[in-house]
């Protein structure tokens, strides 16, 4: 009897161990994850369908931007563009709070104290208290620089001692900032797109290209990088505008950059001409949305350049960051969830980017 009771003991004891080990995430890789950068939270069928399909863990939702405004009677900070919810959050995934700071407010930032991060904290409570989203971690980002590096590693600090003890911070890292000191946060998301200058016509492709990625990804930078790296790929494409500036008879004069359209699309119009893989130039003013939005129409002699990532340049640069990243667990993040962008990659190219080696 005694033996039985001693077996029995033995068991109710370890039944606490055994269920830990078995509850304890794995560290064999990470999750998949995306973001949602849209001014409003609503979700298509097939949008659903992608986080089912993909398994989609986590989503960094933007709530609204940081952004400087100037007027004659004064020059502030204040957010913009907040997030309208018109649908529910999928059960089951992980909300990830992200403010975009855009590098004109860090400069204000960088002259005045006015208790951003108290504001950037009271906002995003008040918006998850709003919509009933409890987070675990708060993601802010920006395009630092040595200029404004300190400002911003100040403006962390303060999120960090203003969020929860149960709550952590990240922030993205752009490919230039890899050569700099981390930022005093808990994780970081490389972003692997918006690579080249956008600014200039002759620039390969600005979201990303292997040539503008690999020099960063030199001398094993990642493997030595003082900072838990989560890894966000880009899965969309864009148009950019150029006007020109002293055209003439004799050459094709400067083309100056003018905007970013959405669209990837470029329709069959007369009054385009295509002048390269890529590159399309108006013979006449074309009007994409019959006049709804001035937005999408360009003028004579305009240029659209065209650009989007393929899955196949994906994965190459995907194949260097995996033999750095080796053994370290870490998130693969697909920006971002937009229904009309995606479509543009098939289920098995998305499975790819997702794939932790």
């Amino acid at each position: 009897m005694k033996k039985y009771l001693s077996l029995i003991i033995w068991l109710i004891c370890s039944l606490p161990l055994l269920s830990c080990k078995e509850s304890s995430p794995s560290n064999d890789g990470g999750n998949n994850c995306v973001y949602y950068w849209r001014t409003t939270f609503s979700l298509s069928d097939a949008e659903k369908e992608f986080l089912k399909e993909h398994d989609v863990k986590k989503i960094y939702l933007r709530l609204f931007d940081v952004d400087y405004k100037y007027s004659e009677k004064n020059e502030c900070v204040v957010p913009e563009a907040t997030i309208l919810f018109y649908d529910s959050i999928p059960s089951g995934i992980e909300i990830v709070p992200t403010v975009y700071i855009t590098t004109a407010a860090m400069r204000t930032m960088q002259t005045t104290e006015s208790g951003y991060a108290e504001k950037i904290l009271k906002r995003v409570n008040a918006i998850c208290r709003k919509y009933n989203i409890a987070f675990k971690e708060i993601q802010l980002d920006c395009d630092w620089n040595k200029s404004t590096r300190e400002p911003f590693f100040r403006l962390c600090e303060s999120v960090k001692r203003g969020i929860d003890s149960t709550q952590s911070l990240s922030s993205t890292i752009r490919l230039h900032q890899l050569t700099q000191t981390p930022p005093p946060v808990d994780r970081g998301v490389l972003m692997v797109y918006n690579t080249g200058n956008l600014m200039e016509m002759t620039t390969e492709n600005s979201i990303f290209s292997l040539k503008d990625i690999a020099p960063y990804l030199r001398d094993d930078r990642l493997s030595e990088y003082r900072l838990p790296l989560d890894v966000a790929y880009p899965a969309y494409g864009w148009s950019l505008v150029f006007h020109p500036v002293g055209m003439s008879d004799s050459d094709d004069g400067k083309y100056v950059f003018d905007r970013i359209m959405r669209r990837t699309d470029i329709p069959d119009f007369p009054s385009l001409k295509k002048i390269g893989d890529n590159l399309y130039e108006a013979t006449s003013q074309v009007d994409f949305s019959q006049g709804e939005n001035w937005w999408d129409r360009v003028y004579e002699n305009y240029r659209i350049k065209t650009e989007r990532p393929t899955a196949e340049e994906i994965l190459k640069v995907k194949e260097l960051i995996d033999a750095q990243l080796s053994g370290k667990p870490h998130d693969n993040i697909i920006y971002h969830l937009d229904e009309e962008q995606l479509s543009h990659y098939s289920n098995n190219e998305i499975s790819e980017i997702y794939t932790r080696n």
